[in-house]
Formats: C-alpha cells, sequence, structure tokens
C-alpha cells in the first residue's frame, strides 16, 4: 500500500482540528523535502488556522472597544507565524494571502512582518475581486486593497524608523491603490493618509494638493483645517496659526479639537502670544479633566512653563479664534465675493437649493453650506460667498440675511385666477401649479416673482415662485 502524501496527512489534521500533529507532521516532512510546494501550501493553513485563534480573540474583545490592537502576546504569537509564512515562500495570486489580508483587515498596521510582505509585493497580493469595494445595506465598505493601503499608511507613520519602512515603497503602494481599485466613496481616506505621509516627509506642496480638495467638501470638519494647517506649520506659521483657529472653532465637540489645540500652541508661543496660548492650553487641559482622562505628558510639560497663566479667561478664546480665522474660506478658493440672493426652489432631494442671484444667474447650494438651525424655504433671502473655479462659480457658504434688494425679484398682488390645467396667473405673472397648492381661485395674493427665461416664447417674462394669502378682512 502507497504511503499517504505529507500534504494530504498535514490537511487531514487540520480538517480534523489536530493543528498541533498537523504542524509537528508537516515541518518534520518539510525539513525531507524543502521544495514540496503541496506541502507548503498545507502548512500555510496550519498557520492561518492558529492565527484565526488569535484574531477571534481579539475581534470578541473590541467589541465593545472598538480597538484592534493586539496584546504584547498576541503579536508575538501571530508576528511568529507571519514570519514562518514568509518563509514557506508561497506564491502570490493565490487565495492564501488575499485569505490573510483578509485576516488582518482590523489590525495590519501592528504586524511589520505583513506591512512588509505588503511593500515587496505591491498590488501582486490583490486580485479584481479585493479591488472592488463591498457592497453592504448600509452602503459600500472598503475594498481589501484600500484598506490595506490605509493601514500601511498608519504604520509608516507610526513605526517608520523602528521598522525600517521605505516611503517611496509606501507612496507607490498608495499611488497605485487609487488607480486599481473601484472604490469612490473611500477614496478621500486614503488621500487624507498619504497627505499626513507626505507632511511627515517634509513634502508639503503635494500634502496641500491632496487636502485643499478633501478640505473643501468637509469646511465644516475640525480635522481637515488641522491637516492644512499642519502643511503650513514650518512653511508659513501665520497661515498654520488661521488654519488651526479655524478648526478649534469649528470642532462640533470640544474633545474634536485638542489635537489642534496642540498644534496651535507653539505657534503662538513663538509669537510671543503667551495670553492666547495660555487659554489653548486651559481648554485642551479642562477637555482632559471633564472627562475624567490621564492628561497627555506633552500638555503636562506646557503647564509647567514660565509663560503658562493659569488663571486666564479661557472664554475670550472663542472670540480670538473666530476673528484671526474670519477669511480662512479665501484661501480655500481664491478670493470669494458676496452676493445676496433669495431661495427660488428647494432640490427635490432636499439636499440642496437653488438660489436666485438675477435673471440670468441661479447657483445650486448643498444644504450642508447652509449655516443655520432653521430649515430654508423658498423666497427666504441668503447671503452667499461665491468661489470661481475653472470659469465656474460655486457656492461655498450661505447664510440667512435680512430682506434686500435683489435684482429682477419683486412682488405683485391681485386675484389668483387658476387655468383648467392647474396653472394659474397673478396680474399676468405666470404661477406653476406646486406654488398654488389648496389656494382657491380669486383669492386676493402676494405673489413673490422672479424674472425667469420662457423657453417657449425666447424671452424673459415674470414667474411667481411663493404666494401668500392676503387678509382681506
Amino acid at each position: 500500500m502507497t504511503a499517504e502524501q505529507p500534504f494530504r496527512t498535514v490537511t487531514n489534521f487540520r480538517k480534523a482540528g489536530n493543528l498541533q500533529e498537523a504542524w509537528n507532521v508537516g515541518f518534520a516532512a518539510l525539513e525531507q523535502s524543502p521544495q514540496d510546494a503541496y506541502l507548503k501550501g498545507a502548512l500555510f493553513w496550519v498557520c492561518y488556522e492558529y492565527i484565526k485563534q488569535q484574531q477571534e480573540g481579539i475581534t470578541k474583545r473590541a467589541g465593545a472597544s472598538g480597538n484592534f490592537r493586539p496584546s504584547n502576546f498576541e503579536f508575538e504569537q501571530m508576528e511568529n507565524l507571519l514570519q514562518t509564512v514568509m518563509k514557506l515562500e508561497i506564491q502570490t495570486g493565490g487565495l492564501e494571502y488575499k485569505m490573510l489580508l483578509v485576516q488582518f483587515k482590523k489590525n495590519l498596521e501592528w504586524f511589520p512582518t505583513l506591512v512588509n510582505c505588503v511593500l515587496n509585493h505591491q498590488s501582486a497580493l490583490f486580485d479584481d475581486e479585493a479591488k472592488q469595494p463591498y457592497q453592504v445595506e448600509k452602503g459600500e465598505v472598503p475594498s481589501l486593497m484600500l484598506s490595506t493601503a490605509r493601514q500601511v499608511a498608519s504604520a509608516w507613520l507610526r513605526s517608520r524608523e523602528y521598522w525600517q519602512l521605505d516611503f517611496n515603497q509606501v507612496m507607490a503602494f498608495v499611488n497605485t491603490t487609487r488607480q486599481q481599485v473601484s472604490d469612490t466613496k473611500h477614496l478621500i481616506w486614503l488621500d487624507y493618509d498619504q497627505a499626513k505621509c507626505l507632511v511627515v516627509a517634509g513634502q508639503y506642496e503635494q500634502s496641500r494638493a491632496l487636502i485643499l480638495p478633501i478640505l473643501r467638501k468637509k469646511q465644516s470638519e475640525s480635522w481637515a483645517w488641522g491637516a492644512l494647517a499642519a502643511t503650513y506649520r514650518k512653511q508659513d506659521p501665520e497661515l498654520a496659526v488661521k488654519f488651526f483657529a479655524k478648526g478649534i472653532t469649528s470642532a462640533h465637540e470640544a474633545t474634536f479639537s485638542l489635537r489642534l489645540l496642540q498644534g496651535i500652541i507653539p505657534l503662538l508661543i513663538s509669537k510671543q502670544q503667551q495670553p492666547e496660548a495660555s487659554m489653548c492650553l486651559k481648554k485642551a487641559v479642562t477637555v482632559y479633566e471633564d472627562n475624567g482622562w490621564k492628561i497627555k505628558p506633552e500638555l503636562e510639560h506646557l503647564s509647567k512653563q514660565p509663560w503658562y497663566d493659569r488663571g486666564v479667561d479661557e472664554r475670550l478664546l472663542d472670540a480670538y479664534l473666530k476673528s484671526i480665522s474670519s477669511d480662512a474660506l479665501d484661501h480655500l478658493h481664491g478670493p470669494t465675493q458676496k452676493m445676496t440672493a433669495i431661495i427660488e426652489n428647494i432640490h427635490k432631494s432636499g439636499k440642496g437649493f437653488h438660489a436666485f442671484v438675477n435673471k440670468s444667474t441661479s447657483l445650486s447650494v448643498r444644504m450642508g453650506l447652509y449655516k443655520s438651525k432653521v430649515k430654508p424655504c423658498v423666497g427666504d433671502y441668503v447671503e452667499l460667498s461665491v468661489a470661481s473655479e475653472d470659469g465656474e462659480q460655486m457656492v461655498i457658504s450661505s447664510a440667512p440675511c435680512a430682506h434686500a434688494e435683489v435684482p429682477d425679484v419683486s412682488f405683485i398682488e391681485g386675484p389668483l385666477i387658476i387655468a383648467p390645467k392647474g396653472f394659474g396667473f397673478v396680474e399676468g405673472t405666470f404661477v406653476p401649479p406646486f406654488i398654488i397648492a389648496d389656494i382657491a381661485p380669486d383669492t386676493l395674493v402676494s405673489a413673490q416673482q422672479v424674472m425667469s427665461w420662457d423657453k417657449t416664447k425666447a424671452r424673459y417674462s415674470w414667474k411667481a415662485i411663493k404666494l401668500t394669502r392676503l387678509n382681506t378682512g
């Protein structure tokens, strides 16, 4: 009877759950047949099962904390297994490395052997499926290649010197990932990660080129302003202070401003602005104390410096930061122009509206750019901040304002005449059906009207955008 081939024996032990026996038999056989590709493949899956067991423990623990960092013991166990896997020299392009990367999707950044494996093999580790985002009920989950690239960037930021990670290899992998993946929604975060790496590498212009498009979309996010500030910290400290200030005042919660406060303090000290620096430090320390957190050593060190005034009134900080960052938006798009307009209509999606500036200009405004706690309504007056980009006008912010004169806008009063087809007229001004709603014919109304292009008549004519019943009693 022919003896069973070693790789089959190893596989059978593994499938039976006897991993230790599979390991012992397999590696003993490998010493005798070091080039046996089938045996190496079988041993890979033994290592994989051991890794999977360790990861299941981490995942269970992370269910509450969201922290997938391994303990020292878990790190040593899995790092040894990964080194063993690399010595097997499994060919890329198969299922093995793909499944390995899936296992480390949440914590690859903590394992130097796997990070170096990705950098050495680059895109050869990823098949077409690994470059596609996952579609789930709540939207899109990043592709395996994109999530891996982000973790590699994170690993370089934290451990580049200790692990001797090559910056050019990291950038090559990030750029290749951007070119090859089909993700759209999450690419912005890869840009953000790369920008942080470029700042650390002193490549400020390249970093800024990535940050500015992000910030144009995320103007209300403190972290985005902080990222832009970091690109100016050494080149133009004045601008860095301005952008840190904008980020601090944009923070949705005080905790989101901590990194920015820590970033602006040294810049204020270098400008001999000790009172303002003291206010920033006091605010940061207060956030830690209010949350019951241990204060960071860096902040502890700053609080012991002779310039720090513990008695400073940090309530004055917000007004100061807003004053020095009032024109921060100008640096995102170039000079901006203020325009007064009225809301002509609300988008059907509810995600924006059209603002009527004059008869030849109507601008679309994202709802996220409307600075008010009250929902906008048709006919409301708004002030727009408008920038020009590639010859196109673009609204970068909007806010409600008092009644003002807007060209080609007026009011007219009269009885509402309704035609059989549902539309109407007020003293010759056209009234679309959806404006009329439940208003009865011949009701005396005031119509807010705009000068609109009539395609049928090929000329401008008045169109009502809002009707208000007049009290005739």
